[in-house]
């Protein structure tokens, strides 16, 4: 009885802690703090790519005769 029983608690057991540390990571990924978090590196990615794609658009050549017309 013992030998059945045992096993019987111990995964209710793991059922119960996990539950729980799975509900307090959900609030904790989903708090206000983490989402502007997430938010301001999301706008960061976008501009560091965009200016990536400009500056490789735009070659060295075109930029030093740029300079020289407004001279």
């Amino acid at each position: 009885m013992l030998e059945t029983l045992i096993p019987l608690v111990v995964n209710k057991s793991v059922e119960v802690v996990v539950g729980i540390l799975l509900e307090k990571f959900c609030k904790w990924v989903l708090s206000d703090a983490n989402i502007k978090n997430a938010n301001n590196f999301l706008k960061m990615q976008i501009f560091v790519l965009y200016l990536d794609w400009v500056l490789r658009k735009t070659s060295i050549k075109a930029l030093s005769e740029e300079s020289e017309e407004k001279d």
